[in-house]
């Protein structure tokens, strides 16, 4: 066992420490460089920074990585697994935006027994200064925020979800979370929140769910990341919808127009049997960011293993200035006049599992826009197709 353990200990050495050094770019341009090790069926993989101008920062940020997601611990374990079924991965999904680095690790398996768990870790790190950012830093009136924050969780988030998970407490807030352009996500512990899949739980409010406690503006964190300009609608509100959307996804949700629907269900869990509707199945899914938001795809009478994202609808978006609950008036005068317009009687928008209104469609270059207002003229679904 010791010359196994040595033997991994040297291994260890070649594979994961050179990765530390790799492509450091100019330094004014920060980049995420991947480590980590496979062995055996099992992985661990990390960030680490390079191209920082401040090198004793990049170090210190770059030890932070290593210590507030246990990297260590998990690479001396990895030895111990190698005759364990159950195995153990470690992966991570990290966002660096200017000079904002915000990083989620997901550790699954066998992390500390034979028994298998899922356990999250995070950092939120301003990289002009090395410190922490913490939710207050994103809001007007901390306190405020985050009673409208609990309130949302408890009576809107909380109710919807009990179906599919086995522990559902989305209160307390838990201590984990990450930052996107699109949205804040909450990162709970196993036994607070899980999924059917025994996964510990997710979830994502996007910023125009908090947008009265949003602290915006020169120099905020939610400038320096992106999400002012989801929720605040820009000059030349068709070209910015345009450019958002041409690589065919919508912002916060990781996939895109025309990719395997296999793939996707592999990598984000599917939550419940696809559902037909007029033109196909809709996949709902079991990660956070999917949360009213369905992949759409062919009617699959071959089965779905081989079919690709014909469309994405989402219930819940923000994407310059566009969210759930504006009127036509306020999305006219972000986007225009439509290309076309489509009045569904009952019948019709029940075979489409939408509401009575109409919908109208915006041709972006690559894609194609639907949105849907209900009778009230209240904008409530998105949908992106790629342009016939």
């Amino acid at each position: 066992m010791k010359k196994r353990f040595l033997a991994f200990l040297i291994l260890l050495t070649l594979l994961v420490f050179p990765a530390l050094s790799e492509s450091v770019p100019s330094a004014s341009a920060p980049t995420v460089t991947d480590c980590g090790l496979d062995l055996a069926g099992s992985g661990v993989h990390y960030p680490q920074l390079s191209g920082m101008a401040n090198a004793q920062l990049q170090e210190s940020v770059n030890a932070r990585i290593l210590a507030e997601g246990h990297v260590e611990t998990y690479l001396n374990r990895l030895p111990l697994l190698m005759q364990n079924p159950t195995g153990m991965t470690v992966d991570y999904d990290a966002t660096l935006t200017g000079d904002i680095f915000s990083c989620v690790l997901s550790a699954e398996g066998a992390l500390t027994e034979g028994r298998p768990t899922h356990v999250w870790h995070t950092l939120n790190i301003d990289l002009t200064t090395g410190e922490d950012i913490s939710l207050a830093d994103l809001f007007l009136d901390p306190d405020a925020a985050l009673e409208a924050l609990t309130d949302y969780l408890d009576w809107t988030v909380s109710p919807a979800l009990s179906a599919h998970l086995q522990n559902s407490s989305l209160t307390p807030l838990p201590e984990a979370f990450a930052l996107s352009a699109a949205g804040l996500t909450l990162y709970y512990p196993i036994g607070q929140l899980s999924t059917l899949s025994d996964r510990a739980g997710a979830i994502t409010v996007l910023w125009y769910e908090l947008r009265e406690h949003l602290r915006l503006g020169e120099g905020s964190v939610l400038r320096r990341i992106g999400a002012e300009a989801m929720v605040v609608a820009p000059a030349e509100g068709r070209r910015s919808v345009a450019e958002a959307l041409s690589e065919g996804a919508l912002p916060g949700i990781p996939v895109s127009l025309g990719g395997s629907v296999k793939d996707a269900v592999d990598a984000h869990r599917m939550l419940t049997d696809a559902d037909l509707y007029q033109d196909g199945r809709m996949f709902a899914l079991e990660d956070a960011a999917f949360r009213q938001v369905w992949l759409l795809t062919d009617a699959l009478t071959e089965g779905w293993e081989h079919s690709v994202i014909s469309g994405i609808r989402a219930d819940r978006f923000n994407l310059c200035g566009l969210y759930p609950g504006l009127s036509w008036p306020q999305v006219s005068a972000i986007l225009g006049q439509p290309d076309a317009e489509v009045a569904l009687d009952p019948e019709q928008a029940e075979a489409y599992r939408l509401e009575t209104g109409v919908s109208r469609y915006y041709s972006l270059g690559a894609v194609r826009l639907r949105l849907h207002f209900d009778e009230a003229e209240a904008l409530t679904s998105l949908f992106l197709f790629p342009t016939q």
